[in-house]
């Protein structure tokens, strides 16, 4: 049987859980966009395991890329509205 987790892996279980929660994409596409397996996001969102800190750095690329492509998109629109 494994170890609970301690108080900081606790603290990092949560927020990561609250950050995808948050961004409203799924488990699935955020860990596509992260580059991770949708497996080991889960594992970190349920406690199973904790992510190291080249992962959570992996997760955050992930949130922004979807950021920015929805910024590029809302500038498509921006531009032709311009142009009508």
């Amino acid at each position: 049987m494994e170890d609970a987790l301690s108080k900081e892996e606790q603290d990092l279980q949560a927020l990561v859980r609250d950050i995808v929660d948050a961004s409203g994409i799924s488990q699935a596409q955020l860990a596509r966009d992260a580059g991770l397996s949708y497996a080991a996001l889960h594992a970190w969102i349920t406690g199973i395991r904790s992510p190291r800190p080249g992962s959570l750095v992996q997760l955050a690329d992930g949130l922004e890329s979807r950021s920015e492509a929805l910024r590029q998109l809302a500038a498509q629109l921006r531009r032709a509205a311009e142009r009508t």
